[in-house]
C-alpha cells in the first residue's frame, strides 16, 4: 500500500494553478476625495476562462462544482513614514453584488456564482471617510505581489482552483495606492 501513496501536495489537494489577467479590477480614478467610493468588480470572470496555451476554454463550473470563488483584501492607511495602518470600513463597506466581510485582519471577499450571466459576480466598494495617503492589499493571504489570488469553494472531491488574476493596478509589493483630499 505505501508504494501507491503519492507524496505531491497538489495530487494529495486536488489544486490545480492558473494565472489569468484582470478577473479582479478596481475602479479607479484619476483623484478620490472625502466620500469617493473604492470600487472592486469582478465584471471579467465568465465561467469560461480562456487559458494560455489551449485552444478551448475551461469550464470553470464543470471542473470545480465551485458556486462561487473567495480572496481577501484590507485598507491601510499611512500614519508615518513607512508605518501604514489598517482602517476597517465598518458601515462603509458597500456590497453590491457577491459578498464581503469585515474580520478583525481583512475583508473576505466572495464572487458568486450567478446562472443568468455564467459570471462569477462580485462589486463591493468602501466609502472614504478621511483625507490621506491610502494602500489596497492584496498580500495578506497571499504569497503573490502582482495578483489578486482567487480560490475556489469547491466541496467533496472536486479540484481546487486557485487563480492568480494579475492586475496593472497593483505596484510590485501587491498594493494599490491612493490618495484621497479634502
Amino acid at each position: 500500500m505505501a508504494g501507491d501513496c503519492s507524496n505531491k501536495d497538489s495530487e494529495f489537494y486536488n489544486d490545480i494553478y492558473l494565472t489569468i489577467p484582470e478577473l479582479v479590477t478596481i475602479e479607479t480614478h484619476n483623484s478620490y476625495a472625502v466620500n469617493d467610493v473604492l470600487w472592486l468588480n469582478s465584471d471579467n470572470f465568465s465561467r469560461y476562462l480562456t487559458e494560455p496555451n489551449q485552444t478551448t476554454q475551461l469550464d470553470v463550473l464543470k471542473t470545480t462544482n465551485a458556486q462561487s470563488f473567495s480572496f481577501t483584501y484590507l485598507l491601510e492607511k499611512k500614519v508615518g513614514t513607512d508605518t501604514w495602518e489598517l482602517v476597517l470600513p465598518g458601515n462603509n463597506l458597500i456590497i453590491e453584488r457577491g459578498n464581503a466581510v469585515e474580520t478583525d485582519l481583512f475583508i473576505a471577499a466572495t464572487c458568486l456564482y450567478n446562472a443568468n450571466t455564467e459570471e462569477y459576480e462580485f462589486r463591493s466598494g468602501i466609502r472614504l471617510t478621511q483625507p490621506g495617503e491610502y494602500r489596497l492589499n492584496f498580500g495578506y493571504n497571499s504569497v503573490s505581489t502582482t495578483a489578486v489570488e482567487l480560490r475556489s469553494d469547491s466541496f467533496n472531491n472536486n479540484l481546487f482552483l486557485n487563480i492568480n488574476s494579475t492586475n496593472t493596478e497593483l505596484d510590485g509589493s501587491g498594493n494599490y495606492n491612493f490618495t484621497v483630499s479634502e
